[in-house]
């Protein structure tokens, strides 16, 4: 395949981005030779069937689109009663019947299997048809909002199509209005993913690649006149097969990225005479590689915001100043202009850290407007480094001098155009932040989960932790090898940096006769790679943790998260009644224990919200709810994430990209970061005690007097009426009501502040000791130090938790 063929594929993908999901991808496109060289003669045909329409033009006649511009004949489909009912769905809680105006038959059933991961050969050969078409009235003006022109449920004619489609096992349909034709992918037991190609672009000169596409993809040559494995089906079960790779491949660039981000502020740091690098990798909670991780995941998830226009990138202020899109575009044409220079420039970082404090703070300037989404992730005084900061306590950050004398560090731009560049590029294609699921973002920190930035004591090598391609490098340091007994080497190197077996054994065995640092540099060099990684001493570098080499990371895509979600809750579903009540539904309590960046509730969250908006259809409530909130689908998963889904997570991080990704699935473009931090929680949810264990502290609380019981039931009496005036407050979206819940969740924490910290207390004599014995003095000794404070606090003598 030629450049320029590349070149239309990047072009009308562009042209024509899904809303959601996946449909095809151009490497499968390439590897497919897919391309149409349409005649003009094409285009005219294309034209003839069109009508004009207000202001634009729509589809005329469908059966002309399908016979003289895709070639697909009349005989070729069975229409209306003709259709099988295999391909009718009723749909119970709408009370609408699902079917098709048209089917396509196949020309005989294929021998491969083209669809989900249930297509076996001859579960494919028994599906009746290869695709089915809907076509419904124009008066259907948005496929996305919910209608009643084609039926009783109110609920929108895309949802409808999809839910058809799976139900179905045909995976592969097309849907229009006459405004748009939509090639939808819904495979049973995964996601859904469609591309738009609008009547009105596809009519316009400017509009003819999208135009090419469409015939392409869905003209009679592409599902009969090419071998099995280069028709359509074929081509949208390997998009979705490639869809992986494009995650485990920006994984890859993301850690790229976050070394070259790591050198940029070295070398910044170096540059500006400050020691705030130095500050940063002194403290022992990883903060250096902490900070550095969350400026990547700030660039992915502001990139995703942007192609999905959760932040006004339509408006011109924000383009100018504050989108990263634009900000890469302008880096771009500058590394073509002054390639030498970009190393000496310095002002892409401080609009970076213009954006991420607009997203934390707001922004409110003439028709420009960013509510202040908050957060951690996006919080300036987090990682204060990263601004030009120094260590916290250091300056008095609200004080004005302070302020005034602070410089961002100075990362040029040249850094900051390679690291943009890992993220906007994939394998030399743009990637579309548009096309990836909302998992699939958090997929990619939880491949960063568990490294560090050290500073290398001697000379090292870097080595590919295991024999995949994919598996992580990790840097030899020669000295530290020699220093360990050479009969001891290998499972050093399996324990302490977390090398496969394999790969171990040829590492010691290279420097086996290596009587010094130098000579076992040379021996390690040729398991490096093709070109070499040396570092010197001292030098910077991202090296796993223990939490990496003994757990490692795992993503979990969308495909396996929505089909263990529907069966772990169709039963609970079906226990509240065959019509369960939106407020029944909406009392539900789901809790992920180890959420990870919460994929599960990710899907919990979809599931859910579509049975409330079941249940809204049921009750009559859809109507007055859709003229209340913009999109009824992310009003009720709002609701289903404030109200119904908890989670805990021992990484605080992992928290983090949790809260953000029910944010981004929601589409609370109106709330900020923080409207679900009262659910999503730090902890360990293996560890904690009862009621009755925190009265009597003590893990057997049977043996035990009662300490303070009243105390403890108050304090925690108040924290619940607290929470319960948090979730009467889910779905108020106004900026008085995110004040207030965030005021209450303070209050909330409050209030059990010393059951926390009695808890803590308990726990960690618990774990101090190995035998029970020792134990039991440790838990004594601390009761006696509790006892104290709880009686000089009642006395009024003060809050001496601090002696603790």
């Amino acid at each position: 395949m030629t450049d320029a063929d590349r070149h239309f594929h990047e072009q009308w993908l562009g042209m024509a981005q899904p809303s959601e999901g996946l449909v095809v991808s151009l490497p499968v496109l390439v590897d497919a030779q897919c391309v149409e060289k349409l005649p003009r003669e094409a285009h005219v045909r294309f034209l003839v069937e069109l009508v004009e329409d207000g202001e634009t033009q729509r589809i005329a006649s469908l059966p002309g689109v399908l016979e003289h511009v895709l070639e697909l004949a009349a005989e070729r489909f069975d229409e209306r009663d003709a259709i099988q009912k295999e391909v009718s769905l009723y749909v119970p809680e709408g009370k609408q019947q699902l079917r098709p105006t048209r089917a396509l038959k196949w020309n005989k059933p294929p021998e491969a299997a083209p669809g989900a991961a249930d297509a076996t050969p001859a579960s494919v050969a028994a599906r009746p048809y290869a695709m089915l078409v809907w076509e419904v009235p124009p008066e259907v003006t948005d496929l996305d909002e919910p209608e009643t022109v084609t039926g009783t449920w109110e609920y929108p004619a895309q949802a409808k199509m999809e839910r058809l489609l799976r139900e179905c096992r045909v995976p592969i349909g097309l849907l229009t209005n006459g405004w748009e034709l939509r090639l939808v992918y819904a495979p049973h037991g995964e996601s859904s993913g469609w591309v738009a190609f609008r009547v009105a672009d596809m009519a316009s000169v400017s509009g003819r690649p999208i135009f090419d596409a469409f015939v392409m993809l869905l003209g009679r040559q592409r599902w009969f006149g090419v071998a099995p494995e280069r028709q359509l089906p074929a081509i949208l079960v390997e998009s979705r097969k490639r869809n992986a790779d494009v995650t485990n491949e920006l994984s890859r660039q993301v850690f790229e990225a976050l070394e070259v981000l790591l050198a940029g502020f070295a070398a910044a740091d170096e540059r500006d005479g400050s020691d705030l690098l130095r500050a940063a990798l002194e403290r022992e909670d990883a903060h250096l590689y902490a900070g550095l991780l969350a400026v990547l995941l700030r660039l992915v998830f502001v990139l995703y915001c942007e192609d999905r226009a959760l932040l006004p990138v339509e408006d011109e202020l924000f383009e100018a100043h504050y989108s990263l899109l634009g900000l890469f575009d302008e880096l771009e044409a500058d590394q073509g202009k002054y390639p030498d220079t970009m190393h000496r420039r310095f002002g892409a970082y401080p609009r970076l850290v213009s954006l991420f404090r607009a997203v934390f703070l707001g922004v409110k300037h003439g028709k420009l407007e960013i509510p202040p989404r908050r957060g951690g992730l996006f919080d300036p005084n987090t990682y204060p480094f990263l601004e030009g900061w120094g260590p916290e306590g250091s300056a008095p950050i609200n004080a004005a001098e302070a302020r005034a004398s602070v410089r961002v560090p100075s990362v040029d731009d040249g850094t900051v155009f390679t690291v943009l560049h890992k993220l906007v590029y994939l394998n030399g294609q743009r990637l579309s932040y548009k096309a990836l699921d909302v998992e699939q973002i958090g997929s990619v920190y939880e491949a960063l989960m568990g490294f560090d930035v050290q500073r290398l004591a001697t000379g090292a090598v870097r080595i590919r932790l295991g024999s995949k391609k994919g598996s992580a490098r990790v840097w030899v340091e020669a000295e530290r090898l020699l220093a360990v007994p050479k009969n001891q080497r290998q499972r050093w190197l399996q324990d302490e940096l977390g090398f496969d077996k394999n790969v171990a054994a040829k590492i010691a065995s290279a420097v086996a006769g290596a009587n010094d640092a130098e000579a076992a540099l040379t021996a390690l060099e040729p398991l490096s790679g093709r070109r070499p990684e040396r570092a010197a001493a001292g030098t910077l570098a991202i090296q796993p943790g223990p939490e990496r080499r003994r757990t490692s990371s795992h993503y979990t895509p969308r495909e396996l998260t929505e089909p263990i979600v529907k069966r772990t809750l169709d039963p609970l579903i079906k226990a509240i009644g065959e019509e369960p009540p939106s407020e029944t539904l909406l009392n539900l309590v789901i809790c992920d224990p180890a959420m990870g960046s919460g994929a599960f509730l990710v899907a919990a969250c979809r599931y859910l919200a579509d049975h409330v908006v079941a249940a809204w259809t049921r009750e009559g409530k859809l109507e007055k709810i859709a003229d209340a909130h913009e999109d009824v689908v992310n009003h009720a998963r709002r609701l289903v994430a404030q109200r119904c889904l908890y989670g805990v997570d021992k990484n605080q991080y992992a928290v983090q990209l949790a809260r953000l990704s029910l944010w981004l699935v929601t589409m609370a473009r109106n709330e900020p970061f923080t409207f679900v931090d009262h659910a999503l929680r730090h902890g360990d949810s293996l560890v904690g005690l009862s009621f009755d264990q925190l009265k009597a502290f003590h893990w057997k609380p049977e043996r035990q007097v009662e300490l303070s019981a009243t105390l403890l039931k108050e304090a925690l009496d108040e924290a619940i009426g607290i929470r319960q005036q948090i979730q009467e407050l889910a779905g108020e979206g106004t900026p008085a009501a995110q004040r207030e819940k965030e005021k209450l969740l303070f209050d909330a924490e409050d209030a059990i502040d010393r059951v926390r910290l009695i808890g803590d207390l308990v726990v960690g004599a618990f774990f101090a000791e190995p035998k029970e014995k020792a134990r039991q003095r440790e838990r004594d000794r601390r009761l006696d130090l509790v006892a104290q404070w709880l009686l000089a606090d009642k006395s009024g003598e003060g809050d001496k938790a601090s002696d603790l």
